[in-house]
């Protein structure tokens, strides 16, 4: 009977009451009992000060970037991706369609120059600008997707927008594919702002020479070369770049006056029209 009382007193009192129970287990006695050599006791006992700075030092980094000012819609950034954010041929592309895309059905920010990325920021840090995807990567939404994830992970606005997909200019594409590609974008910008009126300054940032456009330019396709930023293809966007770029954003140049063209006949005409005065092509294909 006296056994049967104490298991009812210590059934109502709990384990600790009963003389010699043993301890809970503990984060610095994970297996109970009261013994020695937890299994954290190799670690150094936390310093708050070390906390607190490495905290400061996470948000310092956070918002150390200049506050982006309130967008504006007058103006627009013409964005080209392989060349102009990440080198040429740094991904392994495929071709589809006639043109070279990421073989990857996304990209991700590790594929993409730090210092570029940081250079368009700053270029819509100074204007305000808008961003509209002119690339052959906005071709696919999983593209897409991934260039504005990768462009919001250093604090740089979605995009607006992409510009249409037209075809190249038969002619143009059976003497030159690149000047034809090049020719085709012009084109795509064009329609893009007319149907967008509010815009009153405008840059292209891309690695393809819009000089070659502007040599085979249409009535009512817009002069490229004057209005872009050319960068070096494994370069990318440099300082340089966007000093050129924030200056055609705050003060927009004029549009040229073409000089008259002298009048051929023949292969010499064709030819004529389709050369370019400045660089030569490249030799390589693009991704543009």
């Amino acid at each position: 009977m006296g056994s049967d009382e104490e298991r009812k007193k210590r059934r109502r009192l709990g384990p600790a009451a009963a003389e010699g129970a043993a301890k809970p287990a503990s984060p610095s006695d994970p297996f109970g009992g009261g013994g020695g050599g937890g299994l954290y006791d190799f670690l150094p006992p936390p310093d708050p000060s070390k906390d607190a700075a490495a905290t400061a030092a996470a948000e310092r980094q956070q918002f150390s970037r200049p506050k982006l000012p309130p967008e504006d819609r007058s103006r627009v950034i013409f964005l080209d991706v392989d060349g102009v954010l990440l080198p040429t041929g740094s991904i392994e592309t495929i071709i589809v369609d006639g043109v070279a895309l990421p073989a990857r059905t996304a990209v991700q920010e590790s594929d993409f120059g730090t210092s570029a990325l940081g250079n368009l920021r700053s270029i819509v840090q100074q204007t305000g600008a808008t961003i509209v995807l002119s690339s052959e990567w906005r071709r696919t939404e999983a593209l897409r997707s991934s260039i504005g994830t990768v462009l919001r992970s250093q604090d740089i606005p979605l995009l607006r927008d992409c510009t249409p997909i037209f075809s190249a200019r038969p002619e143009l594409q059976k003497h030159d594919p690149i000047v034809a590609w090049c020719e085709r974008r012009s084109r795509e910008i064009g329609k893009w702002l007319k149907d967008h009126p509010e815009v009153s300054a405008w840059v292209a940032l891309d690695d393809l020479d819009f000089a070659w456009a502007d040599a085979v330019r249409l009535a009512g396709t817009p002069w490229m070369k004057h209005r872009s930023v050319h960068t070096n293809d494994k370069i990318c966007l440099t300082e340089e770049g966007v000093t050129r770029a924030v200056d055609l954003l705050r003060n927009p140049p004029p549009e040229p006056k073409p000089a008259p063209r002298k009048v051929s006949s023949g292969r010499a005409a064709t030819s004529e029209l389709l050369c370019s005065t400045e660089d030569s092509m490249p030799e390589r294909i693009r991704l543009g």
